[in-house]
């Protein structure tokens, strides 16, 4: 079963916001200064878009065009995939595989609060399945019959004389172990 990790918990990039009418040599700035590599681009309040730095590379830099003459609206990625910060991981996982994407805008409420990867999303899932493994190495409470007084409860397995013995507390404190 998946675990049950809100997107939210995930999220390590936050928004950095621009407008439509910056030039994409501002945002390129303001991505290096912010070492993200993604912007969402608001108007009104409102999500039009999200400009990335690969964006910059192939639709700017690597067709010769000026980055200072060059506005966001003309490159960035129009009505971004979004999702909001109370799904799941795995919700996000599958979003992400459906539309062939590296990268999710997190919203809460429709507003941009960050960006989750595949590798985000990946390094959750490995964190908690390491601590479930973690958990479930931890020795669990055994209830039954104890061997040595017949007293039915909490369960500790001994070794008396080479062979396995299940004992009760009482029986083991008794035989000082």
């Amino acid at each position: 079963m998946a675990p049950r990790i809100a997107v939210g918990q995930v999220v390590k990039r936050k928004a950095v916001i621009v407008k439509p009418d910056d030039t994409v040599h501002r945002v390129a700035r303001i991505l290096s200064k912010n070492k993200v590599g993604s912007a969402v681009v608001v108007k009104d309040d409102e999500i039009v878009g999200i400009i990335t730095d690969r964006d910059i590379l192939d639709k700017v830099v690597a067709k010769g065009r000026d980055p200072k003459t060059v506005k966001v609206e003309e490159v960035m990625t129009k009505n971004p995939i979004t999702i909001e910060d109370d799904y799941e991981v795995q919700d996000a996982i599958d979003k992400m595989m459906d539309k062939g994407i590296r990268r999710l805008l997190v919203t809460r409420l429709g507003r941009p609060i960050g960006f989750v990867t595949a590798a985000d999303l990946l390094a959750a899932l490995n964190a908690y399945n390491s601590e479930s493994e973690e958990e479930a190495s931890e020795e669990t409470e055994v209830y039954g019959i104890c061997e040595l007084c017949g007293q039915y409860g909490p369960l500790y397995k001994v070794y008396i004389e080479g062979g396995e013995k299940w004992i009760c507390e009482s029986c083991k404190d008794s035989l000082n172990l």
